[in-house]
């Protein structure tokens, strides 16, 4: 690997953000090849994945899990005298906390990179020890390790490493409610009152949707989740009723994808049609909408202010489900030189391909090449969900294949 591919030539101080599912398999992967590996992660280890634990993913084990993480967990096993079976089926199709509980949590605690993990550990910032970022030349970059700013508790400390694998997500940085794509007047204001990411509406969060009007915002197998939890909850508590608002101006809000390979997907898909479309029942579906504005309602709910069709109507809720997606958080790496896609904000190389796919299933998605993770400042990789910026297509299986590919561009220590 030479230096115009923006690698460089030695080093073994890996710095990994995130230890989510790719960030833990980076470790692992990393650590198997004799790298001195360090995962900083904002929160808990499989933070985000814990916080929508109750959904059931639709792609199998086999697709969310790597080889030598599975082998690693067996070997581990094996050699502590307990049943290999631990380890969920290949086919499983899990939820969110059972992949947490049976795999991530037990792959955080291997042996090989149980030490390397710091929790409750947030990078804010990433340069270089001895480069600016208006410092151009990928050959003299090269010369100056990656200095990271980090903080744990009250505490700051900056690190030093060679590489940096951005492993972090998007799932922290949503978008907004807004036409356009920015704030809405009142949206900001009413922030924290919002919910942005997957409610337990049957769960744990039943008592605050039970009974009342909710608002759902989005088109995305999150938003389709949601209003199919909600219409369960009203078929038990018949008060309880939905509007679902959707941008696009499709006869269905999901689309439906023939032969779908995925049960779980193609009957989420059929279920939230079904309900958005249904003349009698708790779901209201009002596609082509643009929301205007969000006000506090004398109440203490909401009043949402939308145009659709080029008519304006006032919505009252109860509740506010954000199911609008999601953006990488690029400020961490703003001091270093990352050509950006202008759309989806991802890396250019990759977004390009991105770009030119027209199958809506993400499974009939490849890992591109190893280049495309590949950026003018050496040695730094954006991988997983964060590499695909705005797109919501990303696969975990996507993300394990990076993993490969970019250690294909790392020389060995």
């Amino acid at each position: 690997m030479n230096e115009e591919q923006g690698v460089p030539q030695s080093g073994n101080r890996i710095a990994i953000v995130g230890a989510g599912p790719i960030g833990l398999e980076a470790a692992m992967f990393a650590k198997q090849r004799g790298f001195d590996v360090t995962v900083l992660e904002q929160g808990r280890v499989a933070e985000n994945i814990r916080s929508w634990g109750h959904v059931r993913l639709f792609s199998p084990f086999s697709m969310n899990s790597s080889p030598w993480g599975r082998a690693a967990l067996t070997e581990a096993k094996i050699e502590a005298g307990r049943d290999s079976s631990a380890l969920p089926p290949e086919d499983a199709l899990l939820t969110g906390l059972e992949f947490a509980e049976q795999y991530l949590l037990p792959l955080s605690r291997h042996p090989e990179i149980a030490d390397t993990i710091r929790q409750n550990t947030r990078v804010i910032a990433i340069g270089r020890a001895s480069r600016w970022k208006s410092d151009l030349g990928g050959a003299s970059r090269q010369e100056s390790p990656f200095r990271l700013l980090v903080r744990t508790g009250q505490n700051e400390e900056t690190i030093e490493c060679d590489f940096v694998l951005d492993c972090s997500g998007t799932y922290s940085s949503h978008n907004h409610l807004g036409a356009g794509g920015i704030p809405c007047p009142g949206e900001t204001a009413s922030a924290k009152r919002i919910a942005w990411t997957l409610p337990d509406v049957t769960g744990c969060d039943r008592d605050e949707y039970s009974g009342n009007r909710t608002l759902v915002v989005g088109s995305g197998y999150s938003a389709a989740t949601t209003v199919a939890g909600l219409a369960e909850l009203a078929s038990d508590v018949p008060a309880t009723s939905v509007v679902w608002l959707t941008r696009t101006d499709r006869p269905q809000p999901m689309e439906t994808i023939a032969d779908d390979s995925l049960t779980g997907r193609a009957a989420l898909t059929s279920l939230s049609n079904q309900l958005a479309t249904e003349q009698e029942g708790a779901v209201d579906w009002k596609p082509c909408s643009l929301i205007q504005s969000v006000e506090s309602s004398q109440q203490g709910g909401f009043v949402v202010s939308i145009e659709s069709k080029g008519k304006c109507e006032n919505i009252e809720a109860d509740r506010i489900v954000a199911n609008v997606g999601y953006r990488p958080d690029r400020s961490i790496y703003e001091e270093l030189q990352i050509h950006e896609c202008y759309a989806t904000q991802g890396p250019i190389k990759l977004a390009a391909v991105l770009l030119g796919e027209t199958s809506a299933d993400c499974l009939a998605q490849t890992c591109p090449g190893a280049e495309t993770l590949t950026s003018p400042e050496p040695g730094f990789f954006i991988l997983g969900a964060k590499s695909y910026g705005r797109s919501s297509q990303f696969l975990l299986r996507i993300g394990i294949d990076q993993i490969e590919a970019v250690f294909s561009l790392i020389p060995a220590p």
